[in-house]
C-alpha cells in the first residue's frame, strides 16, 4: 500500500508525467514540424506500422478516436505517399493501411528516439523500476479499457 499520497506529491507526479512526456516527444515534434506533420501524424504511423495491413476501422478502435479525428491527418499521409492504401480482396468496402517505405523510414526515425529515451529510462531504474513503470501505466490505460 502505498502510504504517501498526499495531495502535494499527487500533484508532483502529475508535473513529472506532464514534463517526462515532453521529454519524451521533443525531438519527434521539432522533425514533425520541419515535415509539416504533428503528433497526430506519428501515432497514426506508428499504429499502422505496429498492426501492418490493419483497416481503418481497426485502426479508428485501437487509437480509441473517431473516423473524423483521423480523416484529415490519415489523408495527408496517403497524399504525401507515406501511407498506402488497398481494398481488402475479401471485401472491397474494407480499406486496409501500411506504411510505404518512406513512411516506414520517418515512423521509425521518429519512434527510434523515443525507444532510445525509453531505453535509458529503463535501464537507470532497473527492472523492479521498470515494472512499477509498467504498472502504474496499464493501471491508468485500463480507464480507457486498454
Amino acid at each position: 500500500m502505498v502510504e504517501d499520497v498526499a495531495p502535494e506529491r499527487l500533484n508532483k507526479s502529475l508535473e513529472t508525467l506532464h514534463f517526462a512526456f515532453r521529454g519524451l516527444v521533443a525531438e519527434p515534434d521539432t522533425i514533425l514540424r520541419d515535415n509539416g506533420l504533428s503528433r497526430i501524424h506519428h501515432r497514426l504511423l506508428f499504429f499502422i506500422s505496429t498492426y501492418d495491413e490493419l483497416s481503418v476501422n481497426e485502426l479508428v478502435e485501437t487509437m480509441r478516436l473517431t473516423k473524423q479525428a483521423i480523416h484529415k491527418p490519415l489523408k495527408t499521409l496517403v497524399e504525401r505517399e507515406l501511407v498506402s492504401v488497398r481494398r481488402d480482396p475479401s471485401d472491397k468496402r474494407i480499406k486496409r493501411l501500411s506504411l510505404t517505405d518512406e513512411g516506414q523510414k520517418l515512423e521509425n526515425g521518429l519512434t527510434g528516439i523515443q525507444h532510445d529515451l525509453m531505453e535509458e529510462a529503463f535501464q537507470s531504474v532497473g527492472p523492479e523500476g521498470t515494472d512499477a513503470w509498467f504498472k502504474v501505466m496499464n493501471t491508468l490505460a485500463k480507464r480507457l479499457g486498454v
